[in-house]
Parts: structure tokens; sequence; C-alpha cells
């Protein structure tokens, strides 16, 4: 690049060379990965009123707390900064290097200056006595270089130069490992920023169309779904002494305008409901406050029962309309543990009342002996379940940034781009000299190993000629 003459020109120039700079590469990194730390081992769950509460005696820190945005770094305005940096920079470079590079890919330079030639780390020089033999050997010579092929082939008004390479294409690796680079950060910023991370509690028999998520500086924001989520059902497994063992719940998806009934799904950890781009996972649960829901095992004497969940109060009616209706709870009656008192209510009108109890459920059957069984089971309580949703809109664009980028270090580092030129030259004694050079980028002692094999291959093929090798300068040994 030309020097520039004028003030507009020289900024541009200290402006592009800042940008293209390794300097600025390198910075960027570690700012972004200090960044990283501080995400890592600093709490990003809590909310920004928290945190404030947090810091509240301390004005100064709260100050630079809040101006960094600590407590959400991955979404703080300091961190989308330096990714879109080090993007700047990543772009800078490419620009500066690459079109130079694919020229060079695509308009290789097919013949060499003698200087150049002769400098060369890797070459073949051997001498044979007629130009029908060079031509022979070094087909032999490009047919064995890793299946080269037929060597590009021209002319002067005395000499003969092939030339031949491999795998071109290994040069853009790095540039290709770029444009992935820049796609995952692309489609990383704008999931960042269109995404949702939230949380929805709905008490069973209720719905909910609002996800509280994080907004701007990690305040707390409401996402409408556009439609409504109901948990008709949550349901608890616990073990035997009362630690959780499972949890589900039975979700609906109701329109948001006509509250038609659109989808439906039972959920439980790692098994989530996804509609319209969002995702829905069983996260958490929590019991509902309010009054305990009585279970109540009831059915013919000796048959079969159905399982009741009721409240104080509330009955349940058989098929001849007998009706029964816990009407106290008692949490130790007589030192035999809960029970229940329930009335009975005949269809004809005429109540009775007895008592259930939970570590005896044989008492009823037992005792009582009456038309119906009523076995009391224990307590349940409504919950509200916990659902964790998500939405990355944006994930194809990271998806093919990766695999962009395998594609990318495959030609970097498993693309070894060789170069190879050779000359036919006439000599004043008659024979011709036959010179073979090559550059590798990567690899050099296998790309050796190569050479060495040419010098036998040639050597071998002289010694049924009976034709001596050349030293480098042309000239014969003694």
């Amino acid at each position: 690049m030309a020097k520039a003459t004028t003030p507009f020109g020289q900024f541009y120039e200290r402006t592009w060379r800042f940008f293209c700079s390794l300097r600025l590469t390198i910075f960027t990194l570690i700012i972004l990965l200090s960044g990283c730390l501080v995400g890592m081992f600093h709490d990003q769950t809590l909310t920004y009123e928290e945190h404030r509460n947090q810091w509240a005696t301390a004005a100064w820190k709260l100050y630079l707390y809040t101006f960094l945005e600590l407590n959400d770094v991955f979404h703080s305005w300091w961190f989308g900064f330096f990714v879109l940096v080090l993007a700047l920079n990543l772009i800078a470079c490419s620009i500066e290097r690459l079109p130079k590079i694919w020229i060079d890919v695509h308009n290789p330079q097919m013949r060499l200056p003698d200087p150049r030639f002769h400098a060369m780390k890797h070459h073949v020089h051997l001498q044979v006595p007629t130009k029908e033999a060079g031509l022979a050997l070094m087909g032999k010579y490009f047919n064995n270089a890793k299946a080269l092929g037929a060597p590009f082939v021209n002319a002067d008004a005395k000499n003969l130069y092939f030339f031949r390479e491999k795998q071109r294409y290994g040069r853009v690796g790095v540039y290709v490992i770029h444009v992935a680079l820049l796609l995952i950060m692309f489609g990383s910023i704008l999931t960042t920023n269109f995404g949702i991370d939230g949380m929805m509690m709905i008490p069973e028999g209720d719905g909910r169309r609002f996800v509280q998520s994080r907004g701007p500086g990690g305040l707390s924001a409401s996402h409408d779904l556009g439609f409504r989520v109901q948990c008709n059902d949550f349901r608890l497994k616990t073990f035997t002494d009362g630690a959780p063992l499972d949890f589900e719940s039975d979700l609906v998806i109701f329109d948001g305008r006509t509250n038609r009934p659109l989808m439906q799904k039972t959920i439980e950890v790692n098994d989530p409901l996804e509609y319209q781009g969002y995702t829905f996972y069983q996260a958490s649960y929590a019991p509902r406050s309010g009054e305990q829901l009585i279970k109540l095992n009831l059915g013919p004497h000796g048959g079969e029962r159905l399982t009741y969940t009721l409240s104080v109060g509330e009955s349940a009616v058989m098929a001849d309309g007998t009706q029964f209706t816990p009407v106290e709870v008692m949490e130790n009656y007589g030192g035999l543990g809960p029970a229940v008192r329930v009335q009975k209510v005949t269809s004809d009108g005429k109540a009775t009342h007895f008592n259930v109890f939970r570590y005896y459920p044989d008492f009823d059957p037992q005792v009582r002996r009456g038309q119906y069984d009523v076995l009391f089971l224990g307590f349940d309580r409504l919950y509200a379940t916990g659902i964790s949703v998500g939405k990355v809109p944006f994930y194809p664009i990271v998806l093919l940034g990766f695999v962009i980028m395998f594609l990318g270090m495959y030609m970097a580092f498993f693309m070894n781009h060789r170069r190879y030129w050779g000359r036919l030259m006439p000599l004043d004694n008659g024979d011709w000299e036959l010179a073979l050079v090559g550059i590798a980028k990567r690899h050099p002692y296998q790309f050796e190993d190569e050479f060495k094999k040419f010098n036998k291959m040639g050597a071998d093929y002289l010694g049924q000629l009976q034709s001596k090798p050349l030293t480098p300068t042309g000239v014969q040994n003694a």
C-alpha cells in the first residue's frame, strides 16, 4: 500500500493498520477471556435488583457494577462491543491478505526466474542423454508425486518448463475459519438479543402466556408468547422417605385469540415440549399455599375402588347416589396418627359419621364393614409447575458456522499445498539438463523424503542409461 500524503489518507491508513494488527487480536481475546472467567465464577443467575440490594451499602461499587453490567456479563454492552471489535479485526485481516493469496492460487507463477529456481532447498538436477529420456524421467517424477497428474508444459526458444501443484486451496483454509468464526459470532449476537431464556410458574389447572426473562442490563422483563400454556395436572413421585424421585406435568397449548386447544403433551425432565420454536422444559415445582387435599379410596365392599382427591367439604358421589364427604382433618387422633372424619349421606338423606386412619388402611373394611369401603391414603396438595422456556431463533447460523469451521480446519491443517517446477535445458555437449524443484507449506521432512525418493529414482534411471548426475550448477561430477 502506497503511503498516504493527505491527513485523511494518513488517518485512514493508521485506522486500517490498527484493525489489521495482531496486537489488537491478542488484546481483544484477553478481554473476552477475562469476561468469560467473570461470567463463569461470578453468580449470573441473580437479577439486577438482587445485586443492587447486595451492593447498596457501597455506592461506588454499585456504580461500577452497574456500569459494567457484571450481573449479566455475556449480555453486557462491553462484551458485545469487543466481540464486534474481534469481528472487524477478522474482516480487516481477511481483506488485507486474502486477495493476494487468491490471485496467487488462481494465477500461480509457472516459470521461476533462474536465481529463485537454483535457490530452492528441495531439488533434483540430472544430466540425461536425450530430450526424450528427460521427458520420460520427468513423467515418472510427476506420476509418483502423490497423484499430481500430468504437468503443465510450456516452452521458450530452447527450454521446456513444467509446473504442477496439489491441494492449492489449503492456503485459504484459515480464511474459511475466519468466515466460520464470523458466522458463529453473528449468530450468537442475534440469539443473545432475540432469543428467550425464561421461566413460567403455572399452577395446576391454570395457564400462562407470559414468560419472565432477563431484559437489557439483567432487569426482569415479560415476554408474550402469543399463546397460552396450561397445566392440567402435575404429578410428583417420591421415594419412601419422601424425597422427590420424579415429577411431570400435563401441558396443553391454547390459541391466544380463540382459546382453541392446539397441542398437548406430558413433559418431564429431559423430555420437553416444542412448539413454534419454543422449547418448554420441566425444571422445578413448588407447593401452592392453601388447604391440604385429602386422598380417599372409595368403592363397594370387597370390590374395585377408585381414588378421589377432595378438599374438606367436597363430596364424592357413588353410582347409587351415596355421598362421602371429608368434614374434619385430625393430625393425630388418639395417638393413632393422621385421621379424617367422613360424613356418609345415603340417597334417602340419612347421614352418618365415621373415622378413617392413614396408618390403618384395613380399619374401615374390617371394623365398620359398610356397603362401601373407605380408605384414607394420605394428604395431597396442589402444586405450581416450573417450566423453563427457551427459544434459540438463529441457531442454524451458529450450526452452519461450526460446520464451515471444521471444513476450514481440515483445509488448513490436513491439506498440504505443494508446488513443483521442472525444466529441461539443452547443454553444449548435446545432452540435456533435467531440473526439478519444489516447495511445500507444511510437513517439510516428508517433502524432503519425497525429493530423496526422486533423486534415487533418477539415479536408477540414469544407471540404466549410463548417465552421470550433475551438481546444482549444471557441471558434471568428476
